[in-house]
């Protein structure tokens, strides 16, 4: 079947001269607008390679590239709600109930900007292959080539596990009227996975990157993704294979703190494998071309700060820890709205309280200050992308937190489930409890079914927040514990937009 791609192609065909250059680390990231230039004569010379790749990683801080993480990744899921003001709550309902439609702008948008990153992507890959290898240093060439090629496997990736089959786009779009099929979900993964295999053995490990390059994609990142990737496709001996080569590197450990990893100082540290950087800046500070990280004002709580209040954990999820006995994580986990006073409201406003006689005069000023936390839905904030009031920055889209993406931890319980889906309990239960030693929990001495069990838990209740719980419900076929969860809702619609731009060659997903 042939899908014409037309809609895909306005968005996405990037020449030299349109590429977005906003920033995916502190330095590294810190380019011109390219220039006038068409992408055939573009790639002159190192510098334009590497401000090319930029380009490719730039999709990551589209806010609205960060707000599908954390819209899909945890409010479709248990762990959390879209809050906000009513009039977000509600516009956010339909997808909640999986009731979304075609037509809307959220399935449109990540459809589009996953593709735009793809085919910058592409024109990175295609533009320096074709560039002399004198103009490059010692092995830069094909690291620039690599990184490329992850970030062309990472935003298939994000389209795969959301949309089920989708075109698989392999080189540069450059016309608006090239038809590309719609690829089954197993041929999807099986090109990413040839993607980052082609990739890894050219990226440096982390510990050769000098800290202002810190942020760019690892061998431990590619070799971390194709484990996950594999995990997803059912590959286990390979996620196996792939995930004891990130654990066999040296490369990382985990942080005895775990409330320390989620921290400015904890950035790019010991346990990080890949995160998106931000950092505060004067310039390019809206939306879409912004330095800083837009998904802390999303989901600071409401009014009381000045954030949105979206993205509120449930207590649900609260109650999860408690049965664990999970304190360490949870305290770094969930933000309480005691703990939202105790923070947001200024100390002179609490020495003026502790030292009134009138207590009902002090309470009915102190309560003032508590009412403008406003659509407070659960109580509860997300901790791990909290920032304090003393470190926040004075433009409101420009925090410099980075966004976590893979981090050690997450390495250790891939390779215990691949390892207890193989039949390895042993070794997956070593992992699996280095995980849970960490978070002051004992061992877990289960086998079989009861073992798998125990680590979509100890995922759940370690990477709360970080944007998987849904997608690891679906794909672990335990999404039915969600109301209003069909298997025919399994995958979003393609956008309608892509269906009206075609003579019917573009398959809708089931349920739509």
């Amino acid at each position: 079947m042939k899908v014409y791609i037309k809609s895909i192609s306005k968005v996405l065909l990037v020449l030299a001269s349109g590429l977005l250059l906003t920033n995916c680390s502190d330095d590294f990231l810190d380019q011109d607008k390219l220039g006038e230039e068409t992408s055939d004569v573009y790639f002159n010379s190192q510098e334009k390679a590497v401000a090319s790749l930029t380009a490719a990683y730039s999709d990551l801080k589209d806010y609205r590239f960060g707000w599908f993480f954390w819209a899909f990744g945890e409010t479709l899921s248990d762990n959390a709600v879209y809050s906000g003001s009513d009039g977000d709550n509600a516009g956010f309902e339909p997808l909640k109930t999986f009731n979304g439609t075609a037509d809307a702008f959220q399935v449109r948008l990540k459809w589009q900007l996953c593709y735009r990153g793809i085919n910058k992507s592409s024109q990175t890959i295609e533009g320096t292959e074709a560039m002399d290898d004198e103009l490059f240093e010692s092995g830069m060439k094909a690291r620039i080539i690599a990184e490329a090629k992850v970030l062309r496997a990472f935003y298939h990736f994000e389209l795969v596990r959301a949309y089920g089959r989708i075109p698989v786009l392999d080189h540069l779009i450059r016309t608006a009227d090239e038809k590309i099929g719609q690829s089954e979900i197993d041929d999807v993964y099986t090109f990413i996975i040839s993607e980052l295999e082609a990739a890894e053995p050219n990226l440096p490990v982390k510990s050769s990157y000098a800290a202002s390059d810190l942020g760019r994609i690892t061998k431990g990142f590619a070799q971390g993704l194709l484990a996950k990737v594999n995990l997803y496709a059912e590959n286990y001996d390979a996620a196996k294979t792939w995930a004891k080569k990130v654990m066999d590197s040296n490369e990382y450990e985990l942080d005895p703190d775990f409330a320390h990893i989620f921290s400015f100082d904890g950035e790019n540290g010991i346990e990080s494998v890949f995160e998106i950087d931000f950092i505060e800046s004067d310039t390019e500070t809206s939306a879409f071309r912004n330095n800083g990280n837009f998904q802390t004002l999303f989901q600071l709580p409401r009014n009381i700060t000045y954030g949105y209040g979206i993205n509120q954990p449930t207590q649900e999820l609260a109650d999860a820890f408690d049965a664990a006995g999970d304190i360490i994580r949870k305290e770094a986990t969930l933000l309480t709205t005691d703990e939202v006073y105790a923070n947001e409201i200024p100390q002179e406003v609490w020495d003026w309280y502790n030292v009134q006689t009138d207590m009902t005069v002090a309470n009915d000023s102190l309560d003032q200050w508590k009412a403008t936390l406003t659509f407070n839905r659960t109580g509860y904030y997300q901790e791990k992308i909290y920032v304090a009031p003393e470190n926040r920055a004075a433009s409101i889209r420009n925090n410099a937190n980075n966004t976590r993406v893979m981090r050690y931890a997450e390495v250790l319980l891939m390779y215990a489930e691949a390892c207890a889906q193989t039949s390895d309990d042993e070794n997956a239960r070593v992992a699996l409890n280095e995980v849970r030693s960490r978070a002051g929990l004992s061992d877990v001495t289960a086998s079989g079914s009861a073992l798998i069990d125990a680590i979509y838990a100890e995922r759940r209740l370690e990477l709360a927040g970080e944007n998987d719980r849904y997608h690891d419900l679906v794909r672990t076929n335990r999404a039915n514990i969600l109301p209003y969860w069909t298997e025919a809702k399994k995958y979003w619609p393609v956008p309608q937009a892509e269906i009206d731009n075609t003579t019917g060659e573009i398959i809708q997903n089931p349920g739509y």
